[in-house]
């Protein structure tokens, strides 16, 4: 797969070089990109990498009447969001065919993904203070280490906010409230405060939670600090699946992440440290089989960078990471790692229309010892309204610490020698400016997985992880967003991926063959705005064998925001507006239509 991959990407380079070299100069593109982090950790312009990364901002947020990070993600291209019921459930990412634990999240920098699993539970994040959500799809994500095999979720939280207070409620029993202000007038700094109730959609599905999240600093000549914090508590109840269902069963978790950034520019160079942390907490009990799990697990880190400007035409990013884990958990006992990393990229002009990035990452862990993940893409203006880019690496994902450590108890064993997962992946893109503020874009995909870790028994029936998966995916999306019209929005995408694997030709569970969104936005008199929006996913198998088939399905939603006032908002929505009955995941319904109503109280209007 690697000298396909590298045989595929030097014809695209050729080509796009070609179109490059033959260009006369022209003026600037014509793009209006935002400015991204997650494809180089660092800022920069959106249309001058040739990352894969799509971008939501807090307006967009706001227009679907989403509440949490996990219910956004459906609205972009190539990515599932993969709920497990109504109000306050699980909800888990999947990037072009990955796994939960094959996507890193971050909040303002900080990895939160589950050292025990893996994995992160998107519908703990709301989306009150999200400033924007970065979606990093595919081979560039091989900068973020482990955990990035399929994409990296990057999520920024603002800094500034007015002085507001929310109540809300309606279906399922919701309750929700929550306040936000200023922490001095004027500042770059504020506090939030939000907490949610649900009754659920199923017996013992109930939710009672809250968050706190804190975001202040200050940006001066030469030099900026910046800290953040997030913490958030819940208790809940755990069904279970309808054909195992739980009336007892309960869950309680709580989370606290953390991050102070001190950045100094002199001259052409800007150093960046980042000292950051992050505690979670989870206790499953179910009474009926005398089942008390407990877990604790705690990372520290650092990270430093530099970033060089060697002439106008090239810039070269250099940093290390190093992260201290450890955890306490009645499945794995104690266990401790230590993560470290080094990253060099380079992005230089060549010639005026394009760019060429190339980057390595080198990993070293305690346990499943070194990694080098390179990364190399290109970027070409053929014209100031058209961009065409293509990018090719390797990314991996680690196993968990219990994968490596769970303990034998009869029927499960955790492996120490497992190596880490790793992909070849390669991607080419088109987008092209259909008007100055209205972007369509097009993306190829292809990715070789190896060595993935699978669950299987031996003779006696124990089941323990080995690396013995391998997959192959291939894909391609559409991608509609901008202002079509001066007072319309519009966001639509369709996927077409085959996720199979490679041994049987069998599909990858819960991985379906196609998938759209679309959100259509009208602006309204006095800052309201009518919102309609739908997401379908296609039909799919929820085992590997291939042989329980989950149909179909689509939902659609209405979102309006209506001004009552110069300092009272109201908000309505409603979701599964046609009562759609499905299972997103075997064995766990959606609920059906849904209703919630929220007045927003704006002392100082925006």
């Amino acid at each position: 797969m690697r000298a396909r991959v590298l045989l595929v990407f030097a014809l695209c380079m050729t080509i796009l070089a070609g179109l490059s070299s033959s260009s006369r100069a022209q003026e600037p593109p014509v793009f209006e990109l935002p400015e991204v982090v997650s494809p180089g950790r660092r800022p920069q312009p959106a249309a001058a990498s040739p990352a894969s990364v799509s971008i939501l901002t807090a307006p967009e947020l706001r227009r679907l009447g989403v509440r949490t990070v996990g219910e956004a993600i459906a609205y972009l291209p190539e990515t599932v969001a993969r709920a497990y019921g109504g109000p306050g459930s699980l909800i888990t990412p999947s990037i072009r065919g990955s796994s939960a634990e094959q996507v890193l999240v971050l909040l303002d920098g900080v990895p939160l993904n589950s050292l025990l699993a893996g994995t992160v539970d998107l519908s703990t994040i709301p989306i009150d203070d999200v400033e924007r959500i970065e979606v990093l799809r595919g081979p560039f994500s091989a900068i973020h280490g482990s955990g990035a095999l399929g994409g990296v979720i990057s999520i920024v939280t603002r800094r500034q906010a007015a002085a507001a207070v929310s109540v809300g409620g309606g279906s399922l029993g919701v309750v929700t409230s929550s306040v936000t202000a200023p922490i001095a007038a004027g500042s770059q700094a504020r506090i939030s405060l939000r907490y949610d109730a649900a009754q659920g959609d199923r017996p013992n599905s109930d939710l009672r939670g809250g968050s706190l999240s804190l975001r202040l600093g200050e940006t001066a000549p030469g030099g900026a600090w910046d800290l953040s914090l997030f913490g958030s508590t819940a208790a809940r109840g755990a069904p279970g699946s309808t054909p195992f269902p739980s009336l007892t069963a309960r869950q309680e978790d709580a989370r606290a992440a953390g991050a102070l950034t001190v950045q100094r520019t002199r001259a052409e160079v800007t150093d960046r440290l980042r000292l950051l942390a992050h505690h979670e907490t989870l206790a499953f009990r179910e009474p009926l089989f005398a089942i008390d799990d407990r877990h604790r697990a705690t990372a520290w880190g650092a990270e430093w960078q530099r970033v060089v400007r060697i002439t106008s035409a090239r810039v070269v990013t250099l940093g290390t990471d190093v992260h201290l884990q450890h955890l306490t958990s009645t499945a794995v006992g104690d266990r401790s790692a230590t993560v470290g990393a080094w990253y060099l990229q380079d992005d230089r002009a060549l010639g005026a229309r394009a760019v060429l990035s190339v980057g390595v990452r080198a990993d070293w862990h305690s346990t499943y010892g070194f990694q080098v993940n390179p990364r190399v893409g290109v970027v070409s203006f053929v014209r100031p309204d058209l961009r065409l880019r293509a990018a090719a690496g390797r990314t991996f994902r680690g196993p968990t610490l219990a994968d490596l450590y769970y303990p034998f108890d009869g029927f499960a064993v955790g492996n120490p020698s497992l190596r880490p997962e790793y992909a070849w992946s390669l991607d080419a893109g088109v987008e092209a400016a259909l008007a100055p503020r209205l972007l369509v874009r097009a993306t190829a995909f292809a990715s070789e997985v190896a060595d993935l870790i699978l669950w299987v028994p031996d003779p006696s029936f124990v089941f323990s992880p080995r690396n013995i998966g391998t997959a192959r995916i291939r894909g391609a999306s559409v991608e509609l967003e901008g202002t079509p019209a001066p007072t319309w929005t519009v966001r639509a995408s369709s996927t077409w991926m085959a996720a199979t694997d490679a041994g049987t030709g069998a599909d990858l569970p819960n991985r379906p063959r196609l998938t759209g969104a679309l959100a259509l936005s009208r602006a309204l008199p006095g800052g309201g705005s009518l919102t309609v929006s739908a997401v379908a996913v296609g039909g799919r198998f929820a085992d590997a064998a291939n042989t329980v088939w989950l149909p179909p399905y689509a939902t659609a939603g209405v979102s309006a925001q209506v001004p009552l006032g110069t300092a009272l908002l109201a908000r309505a929505t409603v979701q599964n507006l046609f009562d759609a009955r499905y299972e997103p995941v075997q064995g766990y319904p959606a609920p059906g239509r849904t209703v919630l109503v929220e007045v927003l109280v704006r002392p100082q209007a925006p």
